[in-house]
């Protein structure tokens, strides 16, 4: 159980929810990069905001993360067009391990394992001048501890304006019904209500953006700021941080503390292939490593 509960502490203190802690863990890698900001950074949104569909080109991505004590999470994407709408289709999952069962005369009763996946499908329109996106997600989330299993449908509406000097996006971000879970208690889902904005600075490759994460179910809200910088050659530079970073310092080393709370990534591109490596500090609890690949289409 120890890499359950070392999961379970990391988003307790990274978003400051532990109900169904598998819908907010990061398993896109370019959301670790960024701390958890880039709702509005095409092709690295994670379509988290669903209306950012359309200015994502059409790709096939594979994501794969790797949290201290052996946990690890894997995504695949893809997005394409129909009919004037655009869609996606997103598969996440979050692996705890293989574990040794145990009765309570602690005689062994063979291995188990514990898990969570995500299936979540998109559709955004925009509008006629296309300033003006809706979008929505909805998916099914199933977690799994032995024989106990928990699950729910969530729903992520969102909406894009764009405007000469930027992005303005909403979204309301997992959402949803519970319908099984692992207590008796009624459980609501970990939802929170994201304002971002985003801007490139002119004449510069540096593009920058905020976001606002209030959570709906309790009364820690998070400021995130995230930046790009395009480089030549295909190379993307690009890090994160937020305002949980006084939360995660110790009085442990300075150099822990300078860096807690902090994501970095740097991405390459070669013809229609995108080869990412993102990293995430939270402080004296470890570091978490993401790599993933996009293969346009």
């Amino acid at each position: 159980m120890i890499r359950i509960l070392s999961l379970v502490l990391f988003v307790s203190v990274v978003f400051g929810q532990s109900s169904f802690p598998g819908l907010n863990s990061w398993t896109f890698g370019q959301t670790v990069g960024l701390a958890g900001g880039g709702y509005l950074f095409s092709n690295n949104s994670g379509f988290r905001n669903a209306a950012m569909l359309p200015d994502t080109v059409r790709h096939f991505k594979i994501n794969l993360v790797k949290y201290p004590a052996g946990i690890n999470g894997q995504t695949i994407m893809t997005n394409g067009k129909i009919n004037g709408h655009r869609i996606g289709l997103k598969i996440s999952r979050l692996n705890y391990g293989i574990f040794e069962g145990r009765n309570i005369d602690n005689q062994l009763t063979g291995d188990y394992s514990a898990g969570d996946i995500h299936v979540q499908v998109m559709v955004a329109k925009p509008s006629n001048s296309g300033r003006f996106i809706v979008g929505i997600n909805s998916g099914i989330f199933l977690s799994q501890i032995e024989q106990v299993s928990a699950k729910a449908f969530t729903l992520s509406p969102g909406v894009v304006f764009k405007s000469r000097i930027g992005k303005i996006g909403l979204t309301i971000e997992n959402t949803g019904m519970v319908y099984d879970s692992y207590t008796e208690n009624n459980e609501v889902l970990p939802a929170f209500i994201v304002s971002s904005i985003s801007s490139k600075i002119p004449k510069t490759p540096l593009e920058f953006e905020l976001d606002y994460a209030y959570p709906v179910n309790s009364e820690t809200s998070i400021i995130t700021l995230s930046g790009l910088l395009h480089l030549r050659n295909g190379i993307m530079i690009k890090g994160g941080t937020s305002t949980k970073k006084s939360g995660l310092m110790t009085s442990g080393p300075f150099i822990k503390d300078l860096f807690a709370d902090m994501g970095v990534g740097v991405s390459y591109k070669i013809e229609d292939i995108l080869i990412d490596i993102n990293s995430y500090s939270y402080g004296p609890g470890g570091i978490v490593f993401a790599f993933g690949i996009s293969v346009r289409y």
